[in-house]
C-alpha cells in the first residue's frame, strides 16, 4: 500500500517527540504509595511524647491503632496519686487521652518544723527532692547549724541532708583594748546584742595630745562581732601650711592637729590653682594638697569651636546635602531599575508573540 501524495507545495508531516512515559509512571507510582502510606497512619496514633515523672510500663512501637492503649508506671523518686488513671489510649481522633503525668508526685523529704525564735523558708516552693529550705533567726538570735538544708534523693525515699538548726542568743566577748586608750563598760566578760561601748584616748603630757583616729562606740551586731574596728590614739600633728603668695583666714592657728581645716586665700593679682580648703588626715598630711596662687587673672574656660572644624570630621551642612544628594540618587537608580525590568518583560512579551506566530503559520 502506497502513501497519499502529497499535496502541492505540502510539507510531509512532523513525528512527534517521544514522550518521558517511564518518569510519568515513576511519578504516578511514588503518589499511590504516598496516598496509601497517609491512608494507613491517618488511623494510627503516634507514640505519645516523654514524661517527666512517668514511663511506659512495657517497650513501645512507633504507631497504635485507635482504640490502643499504653499503661504507665512512674519514674524513680515519684509515687502515684490516687485516683488519677496510669493508661493512654488512642483515640479516633489519632491523640491520646488522657496525656499527662500528673498522677505521679515527688517523693518528698519530712516537714521541717520552725526553730524557736526563727522562721523556715522554702526557696523553692516545696519540700520534695530538689528542694531547699533556709532557716532564719529573729533578731538579736543567730543560726546554729546549716542555714539552708537540701532535700535529696535516696533510693525510693527523700531525706534533708542535715538536721534542722536552731536559734540561740546574740552574745559578744568584750572588744579589743587600744593602745594609749580605753572604752567603757571594762569590767563586763559579756556584752548582750546592741551593748555599746565608747572609747577614748589617754591623756598625754607635753604639748600634743593623742587623737581617736576611727569610730569611738561600737556595738555589739552579731554572735560576737561589734560593728566596727576599735579606734586608735596616736599623735596627729600636720605642718604648719604655708602658701605663696597667699595667706591663711583668718590666719592664726600655730598647732594642726587631727580632721582641723585651714582655708587659704591668694593676694591681689594672682589666681587659686587647687582647693581652697585642707583637712589635716591621720598621717599628718594635709588632704588635698595645699593649693598654688599664681599671677594673672584667673582663667575661664574657652568655647571650644564647633567639632566639624577639627580635621577628619565632616561639616553637618556639607552632611545634609550630601544626605539629600544620596536620596536624589537612590530614588534614580529604583527609577531606572524599573523601567528596565518593564521593557525586558515587554521584549520577552514580543518574543513569545512572535513564536506563538510562527507556529500557528506553520501549523496551516
Amino acid at each position: 500500500m502506497t502513501a497519499p501524495p502529497l499535496a502541492p507545495d505540502a510539507k510531509p508531516p512532523r513525528r512527534r517527540r517521544k514522550t518521558y512515559t517511564f518518569w510519568w509512571c515513576f511519578l504516578g507510582i511514588c503518589a499511590e504509595a504516598l496516598l496509601f502510606l497517609l491512608s494507613t497512619l491517618s488511623d494510627a496514633c503516634e507514640l505519645p511524647p516523654p514524661f517527666e515523672a512517668m514511663e511506659p510500663k512495657e517497650e513501645t512501637k512507633p504507631y497504635y491503632e485507635v482504640g490502643e492503649t499504653i499503661e504507665y508506671k512512674c519514674k524513680r523518686g515519684y509515687i502515684f496519686l490516687y485516683p488519677f488513671i496510669m493508661v493512654a489510649t488512642c483515640e479516633p481522633n489519632h491523640t491520646w487521652f488522657p496525656i499527662s503525668d500528673h498522677g505521679c508526685a515527688k517523693i518528698e523529704c519530712p516537714t521541717l518544723a520552725e526553730p524557736e525564735f526563727g522562721k523556715v523558708h522554702l526557696l523553692d516552693g516545696r519540700i520534695s527532692w530538689g528542694g531547699r529550705a533556709q532557716f532564719t533567726c529573729m533578731d538579736g538570735y543567730y543560726v546554729v547549724g546549716m542555714s539552708i538544708l537540701h532535700c535529696v534523693l535516696k533510693g525510693d525515699h527523700a531525706y534533708w541532708n542535715g538536721p534542722p538548726p536552731h536559734c540561740e542568743k546574740v552574745y559578744c566577748l568584750p572588744p579589743p583594748k587600744i593602745k594609749n586608750g580605753t572604752h567603757t563598760f571594762t569590767d563586763i566578760e559579756v556584752f548582750k546584742y546592741r551593748e555599746a561601748v565608747i572609747y577614748s584616748c589617754d591623756p598625754k603630757p607635753g604639748p600634743d595630745k593623742f587623737s581617736l583616729i576611727g569610730m569611738s562606740m561600737l556595738f555589739c551586731s552579731g554572735h560576737n562581732t561589734w560593728s566596727s574596728k576599735p579606734p586608735e590614739c596616736k599623735v596627729v600633728k600636720c605642718p604648719f601650711p604655708v602658701l605663696q603668695n597667699g595667706r591663711m583666714t583668718p590666719g592664726i592657728e600655730k598647732k594642726f592637729s587631727y580632721r582641723e581645716t585651714v582655708t587659704f586665700e591668694c593676694m591681689e593679682g594672682f589666681y587659686m590653682n587647687g582647693s581652697d580648703t585642707v583637712v589635716c588626715d591621720a598621717n599628718s598630711t594635709w588632704e588635698p594638697p595645699i593649693p598654688r596662687c599664681l599671677k594673672g587673672p584667673k582663667p575661664t574656660h574657652p568655647t571650644k569651636p564647633p567639632v566639624y572644624n577639627y580635621p577628619g570630621y565632616p561639616n553637618p551642612r556639607e552632611g545634609i546635602f550630601a544626605q539629600e544628594l544620596d536620596a536624589w540618587i537612590i530614588a534614580l537608580i529604583a527609577i531606572t531599575s524599573i523601567v528596565g525590568i518593564v521593557v525586558v518583560c515587554l521584549i520577552i512579551l514580543r518574543y513569545l508573540e512572535y513564536r506563538k506566530k510562527g507556529a500557528v503559520s506553520e501549523a496551516k
